[in-house]
Formats: C-alpha cells, structure tokens, sequence
C-alpha cells in the first residue's frame, strides 16, 4: 500500500498530506442483469458476484465532513439466460472506475458517502466486451464502518452502491441502442491509514 499512498499523496498540497487518509480495500460486488433483448426469445445476460480492489483518499473540508477520490478495479464473469434453456455462463468482464464523493459521520465510527464518477468496462477478445465500452457516468452511495486498531492504522467494512446506464461498443455496433439501467452492490473490508 505504501506506492499507491505515495502517488496520491503528491497529488495533495503539502499542508494537507498530513491529514489525508488512505484506504484500501477488497470485496464482492453484486449487481443486476445488463442486458435483456427479445428477438425469437428473450435473451438475459446477468453478472455473477464480482471481485473488486478499491484504493481511496480523502481530505476534511469542514469538521465533520472528508471529500476524497476512489478508484476501483471490478472483474467478474456473465450469465446468459434464454427461454427454455438452462442457465451458462458467459464472457469475462472487467471494470476500471473513478468516483469523488463527500463523507460525513452519522455515529461515532459510522460515516455516509454521496458520489459521481465514470465507469468504464475495458476491452476483452470476443463477446459483448470486445472493444470495451464507453465512459458511463456512475451514481453511488455507501458506508464506512471504521474500527481502529494501533496507531495510525486501523480496519474497514465498507458497502458501496452505484447506478449506470450499461452499453458497449460490441453491443452499439450491433444495433442495439438501448442502454440498461444496472445497479450494484458492494461488500468490502480492508485498511485504513491516517498518518
């Protein structure tokens, strides 16, 4: 963790690197189907639980309040879905995302995050992710449950979600235009330093 800290922190003003804290994380991420479509039958394409690695930041900008960046790396596996036929799976995925949000404690160790960032599915070899995806724009919200162990360090249990329109180049140039409300859920635990 200490190379991912260092870059971040020299992006940070001098005055302010000091109060900076640093996280990292991994869980799972849930979410529902991607894509429905309907030509002789009704074709689903779901997502099976998700790894994902989460590095973070944050600054205070009042007392209570932090705002602060997360980026996040996703990889996970479809599951297609048509009329009378069992289950499969289907292609691999993987996700790049970047959020900023504000935090804001609720209880003592207990704090709430309201972001927007940009989600982006990166290309894959065959299947509905060849040639990766557009930018999406990502809603989310979350919370931080923090529990101090020694010193400047301490642990995290983190639950994250996010909203995004779901498309990809593979997809649009196949002629389907529509894009698919998709929500997530994440779990993840990791953690936490305070210099």
């Amino acid at each position: 963790m200490r190379l991912p800290a260092t870059l971040l922190a020299l992006c940070l003003p001098a005055t302010l690197s000091g109060q900076a804290r640093y996280t990292a994380t991994v869980g799972l991420t849930a979410g529902t189907q991607l894509v429905k479509d309907q030509i002789f039958q009704t074709v689903r394409v779901g997502q099976k639980l998700a790894p994902t690695a989460t590095l973070g930041v944050s600054l205070p900008v009042s007392a209570r309040e932090r705002a602060g960046l997360e980026v996040t790396f996703g990889f996970g596996r479809t599951r297609i879905k048509e009329s009378g036929l069992p289950e499969a799976d289907g292609p691999r995925y993987r996700t790049l995302s970047v959020t900023a949000g504000v935090q804001g404690p609720i209880l003592d160790r207990l704090s709430l995050r309201a972001s927007a960032g940009v989600l982006k599915y990166l290309a894959d070899d065959s299947g509905i992710f060849r040639g990766g995806g557009p930018l999406l724009f990502l809603l989310g919200g979350g919370a931080d449950f923090r529990l101090p162990v020694r010193g400047a360090v301490g642990l995290i249990a983190r639950l994250r979600y996010d909203y995004q329109r779901f498309s990809t180049n593979a997809l649009e140039a196949a002629g389907f235009s529509r894009s698919q409300d998709v929500h997530r859920l994440g779990l993840g635990l990791g953690v936490e330093y305070s210099p």
